[in-house]
């Protein structure tokens, strides 16, 4: 009897060490210094031998200018084999130009560098390409498209909105990109919209006119075509006929296909549901636009709401809305189910091999506390960073699972050490996250952690499983660490991601490997 209950207990811990064990191969580089303080990795690419690109946009601090980008070759083991600096330095007999970086793509082993220019003397607004070779750095510039200043409506402008200024997409596969400029119009929403494969041909020369005004068009999102021929724009627009509407959302979306030849609009909206805001998502032969919906008002979500058109027609195909599982609720609340979720911020929506969608989101919010004492009145602003929410939607729109992860970190300033990053690798999700301690279970098959720190942070990695169970392992423990890694800044090439680690000019490249 004694050996068989030592057989159980052995048999038990190996399916609970069995359990915890995800496969993550941990890679570090050399821990390096730079110039500046703040920097963020803008994206890595392989190096089609194993190794990576890596660029990193810099900034200095309130007593330094520096503007930049820093360029880095890495082998398989992450060790440095070239950088190059590319400083943003604002000539002096330049003083009436204004440059930005929009972002970057690679062609092969060219990098380009999308700059957008404000040239006051000329009065002209002006798109270049910097291009350069990975191997010698040397850019030379090359103009894109060029408009009249008078037109573009500046990011600094009194009438900013949210797609003021200029702005750049990337497709899925990163063969292609879009620029946008939000032009000045008092009576019409109106967008300039260019459309470039990798190699800087210009496929469309496009302007988006709608004939409402600014305020009451809200850009959405816009997506390139995985074969970089078709722009998607999606908007949410406040008519005078979706006012009148007794129950839902006072607005409905709009959903415009745009190629070199033609332009075709969809409207629908959520009958009497409100949806805050959706994200569309281009399939080879379906398309997708996808959010949480609410039946009281815009902020307290209650599910899923999932629209499929044809990508060609825009003929809608499919509707329903979701409402949240049951083990989501559970997961939220405990027992509680009349509380709705609300202030959501989607995170990331990924496609898995099976063409299903995970939609990953964070519970954020910033709290500001205007407080009187006898010193004087003061105000003061919170970060919150609270549970993250993941579902898994098929492609007949239904929720596959969902979960919530209980986390809670707030902090006085944008933290990107709070957060997390999330990807996917065949039917299963994956988060990694800062926790202050151990991610531990409580009930009801239920996780939770608890608040991390820039000074305490172990790094772990979450998985959600085909069937919506949770796993999870610690990657790096605190201590183990000359830095602390930025976790919302995860970027993935592959099944690897990379995080920048940082304590003060103190850096560290980090891959993860699934």
């Amino acid at each position: 009897m004694k050996k068989i209950i030592i057989c159980l207990a052995f048999a038990m811990l190996s399916l609970h060490s069995y359990a915890q064990e995800i496969p993550v191969k941990v890679t570090k580089s050399d821990v390096f210094k730079d110039e500046y303080k703040n920097s963020s990795i803008e994206l890595v690419e392989d190096d089609g031998n194993g190794g990576v690109i890596i660029i990193r946009s810099y900034a200095g601090g309130v007593f330094s200018s520096g503007l930049g980008y820093y360029f880095e070759h890495y082998d398989s083991n992450l060790k440095l084999i070239k950088e190059y600096e590319y400083e943003a330095k604002q000539k002096k007999e330049d003083k009436k130009i204004y440059r930005s970086i929009l972002g970057v793509i690679l062609n092969g082993q060219e990098i380009n560098m999308i700059e957008y220019v404000y040239d006051k003397k000329d009065k002209s607004t002006i798109c270049n390409a910097l291009t350069s070779n990975i191997n010698n750095f040397n850019f030379t510039s090359k103009e894109l498209f060029r408009l009249n200043s008078k037109d573009t409506e500046s990011g600094s402008s009194s009438r900013y909105d949210s797609d003021s200024g200029a702005q750049m997409i990337i497709n899925e596969d990163k063969s292609a990109f879009a620029i946008t400029v939000d032009i000045k119009d008092k009576n019409n929403e109106t967008h300039k919209i260019y459309l470039f494969d990798k190699a800087l041909n210009q496929k469309i020369d496009h302007t988006f006119k709608r004939d409402i005004k600014d305020k009451k068009f809200i850009y959405e999102n816009i997506d390139v075509s995985k074969d970089g021929n078709t722009l998607y724009l999606l908007g949410k627009v406040r008519t005078d006929e979706a006012k009148k509407k007794k129950d839902g959302g006072r607005y409905q979306y709009e959903l415009t296909r745009i190629t070199s030849t033609d332009e075709k609009t969809q409207v629908f909206d959520t009958d009497d549901h409100y949806a805050a805001s959706l994200k569309t998502i281009v399939f080879q032969d379906r398309l997708n636009c996808i959010g949480f919906y609410s039946d009281r008002n815009d902020n307290r979500f209650k599910g899923i709401s999932y629209f499929e058109l044809d990508p060609t027609t825009l003929a809608i195909k499919k509707t329903k809305f979701n409402p949240f599982t049951e083990q989501f609720i559970i997961d939220k609340y405990g027992k509680d189910k009349d509380k709705e979720l609300k202030n959501l911020r989607f995170k990331k929506l990924i496609i898995t091999a099976q063409n299903d969608i995970i939609l990953n989101a964070e519970e954020f919010y910033i709290v500001t506390t205007y407080m009187n004492t006898p010193q004087g009145s003061y105000t003061r602003t919170t970060y919150h960073y609270d549970d993250i929410v993941s579902a898994k939607i098929n492609s007949n729109g239904e929720i596959v699972w969902a979960r919530n992860i209980n986390k809670r970190q707030d902090w006085p300033s944008y933290n990107p050490y709070f957060s997390y990053t999330s990807t996917a690798k065949g039917n299963n999700a994956y988060f990694y996250i800062n926790t202050g301690e151990k991610v531990r279970k409580i009930r009801k098959d239920r996780i939770e952690f608890k608040e991390a720190s820039p000074k305490r942070s172990n790094l772990n990695v979450i998985q959600i499983n085909e069937n919506g169970d949770f796993d999870y392992r610690e990657v790096l423990d605190d201590e183990e660490n000359e830095v602390p890694f930025m976790v919302a800044y995860g970027e993935i090439s592959g099944d690897s991601v990379f995080f920048l680690g940082q304590k003060g000019k103190k850096k560290q490249i980090l891959k993860l490997t699934l």
